[in-house]
C-alpha cells in the first residue's frame, strides 16, 4: 500500500505573521502542540509567510472549525506576497504583533524559540505567550488533499 497524505488526519489551522508593515498567512495542516507551552509548525520554502515568521520571530496560529473551509481556501490557495488575504477577514493583532483571526475556535500567539531545517521545510517551535478560546464545542476542520 502506498502512503497517502490523507492517511493521518490533521486539523487545518491558519498561521499568520507580520514584519514591519507586511503581513501574511497560510493554511497549514502540519501543526501540533508539543508541550503545554509550545507549538510546532512546519512551513515550506515556497511560503512568503515563512520569511515573515523568521524575521519577526513570532507567529499566530488560529484553529478552524469544520464550517470554515472558505477561510482555509483563502489562506491556502495563493501567496500572501501577491494577495491581501486579510481584506475580507476580521482579525486582530496579538502581543507579538502577529495577526489572529477573530472568527476561529482558538488562537495562539507564539514567539519563535527554535528553528530546524528539514529539506525545504522549516520546523518552527514557538512558545505560546497568550491563548484565546472562542468556541467551546466544535468539530475541527480536517485536512483532505482533494479539498485544496
Amino acid at each position: 500500500m502506498k502512503l497517502r497524505h490523507d492517511m493521518l488526519t490533521h486539523g487545518v489551522n491558519i498561521v499568520c505573521a507580520q514584519y514591519k508593515e507586511k503581513k501574511g498567512g497560510l493554511a497549514v495542516a502540519w501543526a501540533t502542540q508539543i508541550d503545554t507551552d509550545y507549538i510546532l509548525i512546519c512551513v515550506g520554502s515556497q511560503s512568503y509567510t515563512r520569511e515573515l515568521i523568521l524575521n519577526s520571530k513570532a507567529f499566530g496560529l488560529s484553529v478552524l472549525a469544520k464550517e470554515q473551509t472558505g477561510v482555509a481556501k483563502i489562506f491556502g490557495s495563493s501567496t500572501s506576497h501577491k494577495t491581501d488575504k486579510f481584506k475580507e477577514i476580521s482579525f486582530h493583532t496579538a502581543k507579538t504583533g502577529s495577526p489572529l483571526l477573530d472568527s476561529c475556535v482558538a488562537a495562539f500567539d507564539c514567539e519563535v524559540e527554535i528553528v530546524h531545517d528539514h529539506n525545504d521545510t522549516k520546523l518552527i517551535i514557538g512558545k505560546i505567550v497568550s491563548a484565546e478560546f472562542l468556541g467551546k464545542d466544535y468539530a475541527p476542520l480536517v485536512y483532505r488533499e482533494e479539498d485544496y
